[in-house]
């Protein structure tokens, strides 16, 4: 399917209540500037998509909007009823407008890049369609493209891929589903920087974790480079 008529939609809490799974880990300081890093770093990725009606973030949070301002996205309310009715407003939202399609994509994936995107635009079905990524762990739901954007009901939240392909066939889709490596590796727990910094991510979150002394430097190996470890704290 073309990316023409397709939204992209990038969901973002308050700052202050995020990432609170790395809190035993990290201060709140250093938990925020991640946040805002990814989010950067998504939304670059999103800018390099030709062909997209436009991406926009829904949130009620001032940094992210002047965040989205900087990076010519659009900023679309934050329902402030929880994630799922955020994205069911922006949905409505975009329905009316006459767009053809929502992905959804969040902003903790600072590994996505620019080609798989357009990759997953590319395999979207005709018609009515959903196509979906999990998160590394086979749990979470990573991307979620629905054509028209009210597809199906979203579901996000623990165990949301399985809810979503379920909710995806109980209306006689069979939705497509796709391997993405850097668009599967979501940030939420220390474990996920380690499994993050196997993977090129974006600049603006290497240069945080590398300055933070998460992320050790290449060690070489015979003719080629081991890659990047994580640094426990």
């Amino acid at each position: 399917m073309s990316a023409a008529g397709i939204w992209a939609v990038v969901p973002v809490k308050a700052f202050s209540r995020a990432k609170s799974r790395l809190a035993a880990a990290f201060p709140a300081d250093l938990r925020q500037a991640l946040v805002r890093a990814m989010l950067e770093d998504v939304l670059a990725a999103l800018a390099g998509v030709e062909g997209l009606a436009g991406y926009a973030v829904a949130t009620g949070e001032p940094e992210a909007r002047l965040i989205a301002a900087r990076h010519g996205a659009r900023v679309l309310a934050d329902a402030d009823h929880g994630l799922n009715e955020t994205l069911a407003a922006a949905a409505r939202t975009l329905k009316v407008e006459g767009a053809g399609g929502m992905l959804v994509l969040p902003g903790d994936i600072p590994a996505v890049t620019t080609a798989e995107i357009v990759r997953l635009l590319a395999g979207h079905g005709e018609g009515r369609a959903v196509s979906l990524v999990a998160a590394h762990d086979g749990q979470g739901t990573n991307a979620l493209l629905a054509s028209p954007p009210d597809a199906i009901d979203f579901a996000f939240g623990p165990g949301s891929f399985m809810a979503h392909r379920a909710a995806a066939e109980r209306l006689g889709i069979v939705p497509s589903i796709g391997a993405f490596p850097g668009m599967a590796v979501d940030l939420d727990t220390p474990a996920d920087i380690a499994r993050l910094a196997r993977r090129p991510m974006g600049p603006r979150t290497w240069r945080l974790l590398e300055d933070e002394g998460l992320l050790r430097p290449p060690r070489r190996t015979g003719r080629g480079a081991s890659g990047v470890s994580f640094y426990g704290r």
